[in-house]
């Protein structure tokens, strides 16, 4: 069973050029620039997925030159060089699926295979129900990076991997998207409309909350990552009793307003503090809140609920993106195809719930003839 890592490394790395050209089997490498390079650490040589490509580890830095490991093979001038640290990936393995615990397995250190968009570990004794990890090792400073996420052997249909592969499967050539983040990027930023779209069709969709203290002067940071913007607040002083609060302009506060604790009013200070009054001598306020959803990363990452029966309109706005980036459609086109996208999922999404007929709120008393049967 084959188990891939995709190579990032090099895309969040400090870059130099070789000034030289540089013969295999060298041990100096002449460089631009070696200022963001801690000795020891491993050095990516080429682009990511070129024929010769390889990773040496550094051993010195001086003006100039980088002194290292012997190169396999020839690089020209202005090779990019990137300081990537590692220069192993460990495969770990979980018997239990992602309720167990990875472990690394006998063999499964295996040299960065720069050369490749993946590096890969033959797990010759694996099952499918089995799930993996994997964490980056420099074998000099022996230094480790934190773990990935569970690597699946059967990605869900709704996962960030899935999407990204129906997309390349889609294109009648690939090849001009060199970086599989690409189409990630495009797939997350797809879903930051929908998930904009959502909330506006419908206020019920993607909600949270969250307990913010606040303080004799009312005031509460909220901290929730994914917090967008509120839409409902409860306050207690006691932490027993709450009470719905009443927003209100900041302008409407004055030093000398009377408040009542069983009716709180609150205010915002910019993007993420709340002031409530009156604070009394402290309380929590309860707020319910639009998400604004998590990136997605790894592969087996999924599609919020509510976006999964709309996997195709991923696949074709992820489709929109090549086709403009490959000069086949115009600005005004894309847009036109986007926006037609995002109106179809919106006019699809509405009502959140189909149960039951909803409440009717009667605004005026009943009178005469009027009545409900």
């Amino acid at each position: 069973m084959i188990i891939k890592s995709r190579n990032l490394l090099a895309d969040s790395s400090q870059k130099s050029f070789l000034t030289n050209l540089e013969a295999g089997g060298t041990t100096v490498y002449r460089t631009k620039n070696t200022t963001a390079l801690t000795a020891g650490w491993a050095i990516q040589i080429g682009e990511t997925a070129e024929e010769q490509t390889e990773v040496i580890l550094g051993t010195a830095t001086n003006i100039g030159t980088i002194t290292g490991a012997a190169s396999n093979f020839e690089h020209p001038a202005d090779t990019p060089l990137y300081f990537i640290k590692y220069n192993q990936i460990v495969f770990e393995r979980s018997t239990a699926g992602t309720s167990g615990t990875a472990t690394p397995m006998t063999d499964g250190t295996i040299t960065y295979q720069a050369d490749n968009q993946y590096t890969q570990f033959d797990d010759t004794s694996g099952s499918t129900s089995y799930a993996y990890k994997t964490y980056f090792r420099n074998s000099t400073l022996a230094v480790n990076s934190t773990e990935s996420d569970w690597i699946v052997v059967t990605p869900s249909f709704y996962s960030l991997s899935i999407i990204r592969q129906r997309t390349k499967d889609k294109l009648w050539d690939s090849s001009f998207i060199r970086d599989d983040s690409v189409v990630d990027n495009w797939t997350n930023e797809f879903k930051d409309r929908l998930m904009n779209g959502a909330i506006q069709a419908n206020e019920d969709y993607n909600l949270g909350t969250v307990d913010v203290g606040f303080g004799t002067a009312g005031l509460g940071t909220i901290t929730t990552g994914d917090f967008k913007q509120p839409r409902r607040v409860w306050v207690t002083y006691d932490g027993n009793n709450f009470f719905q609060s009443t927003r209100m302009d900041a302008n409407d506060d004055f030093p000398d307003r009377v408040y009542l604790s069983t009716r709180p009013y609150h205010f915002w200070f910019g993007n993420d503090i709340i002031q409530v009054q009156p604070p009394e001598s402290g309380g929590t306020a309860r707020i319910m809140f639009y998400r604004m959803g998590t990136t997605m990363v790894n592969d087996t990452d999924e599609l919020p609920r509510f976006m999964r029966g709309y996997t195709d309109a991923f696949v074709e706005y992820n489709l929109i993106q090549a086709q403009y980036k490959d000069s086949k459609i115009s600005m005004s086109e894309k847009k036109l195809a986007e926006n037609s996208l995002v109106g179809e999922f919106i006019n699809h999404l509405a009502p959140r719930d189909k149960s039951s007929t909803e409440m009717i709120d009667l605004t005026d008393a009943i009178e005469g003839y009027d009545h409900l049967s």
